[in-house]
């Protein structure tokens, strides 16, 4: 009789334990599930992420085009001739989209090293002399960078400029951006050298002879609009930024040198 009762039992408690067991089943392969699909989730996310604003549409390309790419946004080129040289900045200033098949690779690098289209108009940019400020390697990865069409590299965008932090914050950015460091000096010291120029160097944006001769925001602001052509190559330049830069960001660019030694 307890054998018959003990099996009586068991047979009422089998679809409990049976359902038992398909909710623990249903549970596993939901957690599964849900834990494979949040992997999966989590890797495109990663993807996008790796592929952002730096890296979105760039494509391979070969170590010198892009050393190229990095020059042509550290020395400024980039605010002349637009992103991927593609223009629109100012109408003295050439897109550089077609160049690298219309131009050789030799026409390419005489321009960058000798300058181009110097202009007695103040509000009229022109191409500078970079062949005292740039090395040969330099000049020729940026030829390859132009030849190549101006791919888009990752991690080449223009250092951002704050708003909101003050003149002296944003204008630290923007002697950065325009590639003013590259000739001036970090903090304005100077020290590139100028060898046909009267003075042998670029001069410095600070300390006493500055601050004597550029005694005004307006004499600075002058000099920032109109440039120094005082030379062809080999002599470096002051070129105009009257075209390219705004009188707001020449007022940013003044309280900056202001805050220097």
């Amino acid at each position: 009789m307890a054998d018959d009762e003990r099996s009586r039992r068991d047979l009422r408690l089998l679809p409990a334990l049976l359902g038992a067991g398909v909710a623990v089943a249903i549970a596993v392969g939901v957690v599964a599930y849900a834990a494979g699909h949040y992997g999966e989730r989590t890797k495109t996310l990663t993807i996008q992420a790796a592929s952002g604003p730096s890296g979105t549409g760039s494509t391979q390309v070969s170590p010198q085009v892009a050393a190229g790419a990095h020059t042509f946004v550290q020395f400024g080129c980039v605010q002349c001739h637009g992103f991927r040289g593609h223009g629109g900045v100012d109408p003295a200033v050439p897109a550089l989209t077609t160049v690298g098949q219309s131009l050789t690779a030799a026409q390419l690098r005489h321009i960058i090293d000798h300058g181009l289209g110097a202009s007695a108009n103040a509000k009229q940019p022109y191409m500078p002399v970079w062949g005292e400020v740039i090395s040969k390697t330099q000049v020729t990865n940026l030829v390859s960078y132009i030849r190549a069409g101006l791919p888009q590299v990752a991690d080449t965008q223009p250092v951002s400029v704050p708003s909101g932090q003050g003149a002296a914050v944003a204008g630290a950015a923007l002697y950065v951006r325009y590639g003013c460091v590259n000739c001036h000096g970090p903090n304005g010291l100077g020290g590139v050298p100028n060898p046909v120029s009267p003075d042998k160097t670029i001069p410095p944006l600070s300390g006493q002879d500055f601050r004597h001769e550029f005694n005004t925001n307006a004499k600075i602001a002058a000099v920032i609009r109109s440039g120094s052509v005082i030379g062809r190559a080999p002599i470096v330049s002051m070129p105009h930024w009257g075209g390219i830069l705004s009188d707001q960001q020449i007022a940013e660019l003044i309280a900056y040198l202001k805050t220097l030694k």
